[in-house]
Parts: C-alpha cells; sequence; structure tokens
C-alpha cells in the first residue's frame, strides 16, 4: 500500500525598500509615510535586479516594502528579510541623510551581482541578521575586495544573541586592526545602538572576552565612527589566572577523551601519529589556557606541527629573520586549519598567529634568547601525567596580561 506523502512548501518572501518604476525610475518607500505608500499602490514596479513585477507591502506589522511574488527566482532578493533587517536599513539610511553623507540604498552592481544594503562611496554596509554559508560570506566579500569596494558588515541583535560564544558565521564576520585586535561590529534595533566588540579573545572552552564601545543610533559621525578601530587610542589589558585556565582544559580533555567525544578523537588520532598522548603533552600545549584566535577547532592541531618543527631543530640558533620565515610557512602550510575569516589579510592572520605561538613558546622557555639569535630548546619528549599535574600546580597561582595594541614579541 503506498502511503500519500505530505509536502509542506515553504517560501521565503524577499523585501525591499527600493523598486523601479514602468519608466525605469527609481520609487523609494523610505520617509514615506504610509497613507503617501498606499497611494502609490496603484502603480506596477519592478525589481531592479530581475525586472520581475513586486508588490508594495504597507501592513501594520512589518515595515512597508516591495515584496517579489512567491514564484519568484531572483538571485540577489531570494534571501528573506526580517523586520530586523529592514529597520536596520532604514536607520542607517536615515544617519546618513542626517549628516548629509551620499548614499545609495540597495545599489544593484551588476559587476559583482551584488546588492549592498547601503553604499556610500566605496564602503558596501552590509546588514546581516539571518544565517548565511561560510562559503557565501566569503565570495560576496571577495567580490566586494576586487572591485575595489570596503565591505563593512554589521551583525544583527538575533544572530549574536549569545554573547559568550562565537558562532563560525559570526566569527568570520570579525575584523583586525592593529590598535584594537580582533572586533565585530554589531546593531541592536530595539535598544537603538551601535556597537563595537573589540579586543575579542577566546579561552579554551571559546567563551568569549572583550570590551565594548556603543554609539546611540545618529549619535556620532557615522563617517567616524567606522573609522574608529584604525584611529583609537584606546588602550585595554585583561587578566587572566592561568593556572585555573590550564587546570580546566587539562581537566576537559581527560574527561572527553575518556567518554570518545569525537571531536577530541580527531585531535587524538593526529597527535597518536605523531607520537604523542593527549594527557601528556610538553606544557606548551596546555599553555595558557586561551585558544589562538584563528584556529578552526582545537588549536592542538596547529601547535603539533609547529612542535614537529621545534622538534627537527632542537639545539639549533636562528637568526631573528630566519626564525620567522621558518614559521610563516609552517602556517601557510596549515591554512586549513584556520577561519577564512575575508575582512582580514592572510598576512595579518599570519603575523597574529606567528607573534601568538613565539609568546608561548619564549614563556614555556622552548625559545631562548642567545647573542646570536634565539635557540631551540625541546627538553624532554617524555612528559608524564605526573609531570604535567606537578606543573600544574607550579602555575596554579599565574597570571597572564592580555591587551591592545597586542605586544609584538619578536620585533
Amino acid at each position: 500500500m503506498i502511503h500519500p506523502i505530505s509536502c509542506v512548501f515553504h517560501y521565503e518572501v524577499s523585501y525591499m525598500l527600493n523598486a523601479y518604476s514602468k519608466d525605469k525610475e527609481v520609487v523609494t518607500l523610505l520617509n514615506l509615510s504610509r497613507e503617501e505608500i498606499e497611494q502609490l499602490k496603484g502603480s506596477m514596479y519592478y525589481c531592479p535586479v530581475c525586472n520581475q513585477p513586486v508588490r508594495i507591502k504597507n501592513g501594520k506589522v512589518k515595515l512597508p516594502h516591495f515584496s517579489h511574488y512567491n514564484n519568484s527566482d531572483c538571485s540577489i532578493y531570494s534571501e528573506g528579510e526580517t523586520i530586523e533587517h529592514l529597520a536596520l536599513k532604514e536607520v542607517f539610511a536615515k544617519w546618513c541623510e542626517k549628516e548629509s553623507i551620499p548614499y545609495e540604498l540597495e545599489k544593484y552592481l551588476p559587476a559583482l551581482n551584488q546588492r549592498p544594503d547601503l553604499l556610500i562611496g566605496n564602503i558596501a554596509l552590509e546588514i546581516q541578521c539571518s544565517s548565511l554559508s561560510t562559503q557565501r560570506l566569503v565570495e560576496r566579500t571577495q567580490r566586494y575586495q576586487k572591485h575595489g569596494f570596503i565591505p563593512i558588515w554589521i551583525c544583527g541583535k538575533k544572530l549574536f544573541s549569545n554573547h559568550l560564544v562565537l558562532s563560525e558565521l559570526v566569527k568570520n564576520l570579525c575584523y583586525f586592526s592593529d590598535s584594537l585586535g580582533f572586533y565585530l561590529w554589531t546593531a541592536d534595533w530595539e535598544m537603538k545602538e551601535l556597537t563595537l566588540h573589540f579586543h575579542i579573545e577566546e579561552d579554551w572552552k571559546k567563551r568569549v572576552y572583550s570590551s565594548t564601545k556603543v554609539w546611540s543610533f545618529y549619535d556620532g559621525f557615522l563617517s567616524e565612527i567606522f573609522k574608529f578601530p584604525n584611529k583609537s587610542k584606546i588602550y585595554i589589558k585583561r587578566k587572566f589566572k592561568i593556572g585555573e585556565l590550564v587546570q580546566g582544559y587539562y581537566i576537559e580533555l581527560n574527561r572527553k577523551l575518556y567518554r570518545r567525544d569525537e571531536k577530541i578523537r580527531i585531535v587524538q588520532t593526529e597527535l597518536y601519529n605523531n607520537r604523542f598522548h593527549l594527557l601528556q603533552l610538553p606544557n606548551w600545549f596546555y599553555y595558557p589556557g586561551l585558544h589562538i584566535f584563528c584556529c578552526r577547532g582545537s588549536d592542538l592541531l596547529l601547535k603539533v606541527r609547529v612542535w614537529r618543527w621545534v622538534q627537527f631543530f632542537d639545539q639549533n640558533v636562528f637568526e631573528q629573520s630566519e626564525l620567522i620565515q621558518v614559521l610563516k610557512t609552517e602556517l601557510e602550510k596549515s591554512i586549513a586549519l584556520l577561519y577564512e575569516l575575508p575582512n582580514i589579510p592572510f598576512e595579518t592572520i599570519q603575523a597574529y598567529c606567528l607573534n601568538q605561538l613565539l609568546m608561548y613558546l619564549i614563556d614555556c622557555k622552548h625559545l631562548i634568547r642567545v647573542k646570536t639569535g634565539w635557540k631551540i630548546e625541546a627538553g624532554s619528549s617524555d612528559q608524564k601525567i605526573d609531570d604535567v599535574k606537578e606543573w600544574l600546580k607550579r602555575i596554579e597561582n599565574k597570571c597572564l596580561i592580555t591587551a591592545t595594541p597586542f605586544k609584538n614579541v619578536i620585533r
């Protein structure tokens, strides 16, 4: 007997604030009253991208907007927009108008086949309020960059609802500046605030630590606000108790290994292939209990590759420039272990990772400054669990100070 299958089709209706009239003139609903919008309903309007008919929606719940019909196959407006997205587009458009900043709302760029929410000179402002694949994010960002635009991604409230952990998408929306480190733009349409989260760091559990600077909507010059990350003179210090972090990290690794956690088994397999055990690693692997921000998954996979190099060149002395170049090459080989981070040049990611790795190697005395450069000290590879526990006792009261601007260990 064949049972009928009930199929439910879900259509994501896409919204826009601009459309073309039949005479190809741009008609915008921005700044119009609902009464004025009602008077526009009798005419025909068309999508500026696909030229398909669109209709005006002027209900009482959502902001007035143009909408494709459900059978639309428009390549640009196929992603559904939320009330939050529409509201934030209106906010930034009005912010530009308040300051007499020339802008174009939902400007379609045919050479890119993309439409930023706002185009402000060469700044492509994108407000991201819903899920987006990493591949799509990278493609869109790189197209902007290739054609001379500067993409500024602003994360909506729903996407950034959990401030304690960054999703993969939100992490890939981050930027980096020498003065503020990793930073992220977010906007809260209900609180009416634009926020810059900066000096972003993660511990071993990928719990997020950050500082913030908040601007109320329309308070301050928008053009200056977007320049803030590169012009700021703010100096931030953050104190971590290394003993607590590393102790918690080690206990968690032990627990996950015992429970056969799938992700930890992958890490353990890689370590085993290099004749290591997850709980008997040189101390440097666990230190300082902070996660290297650029690393996808566990940063132990990156550390083991660097450690192979440390073991191979044990007791060798490298000149500073030679040391940096060799480790840069190791990082280039390990690019698959890093997040895409399309808003940050790879050279910047590379420099950050290099600085963190060198700082940890120096702190754990595997890199020692000598007259002719830096000496490699791998030490004993016969680490026992009791040795790790003894080391944990020795560092239980030690602290780590992190800061922006980031300390450059080797100049």
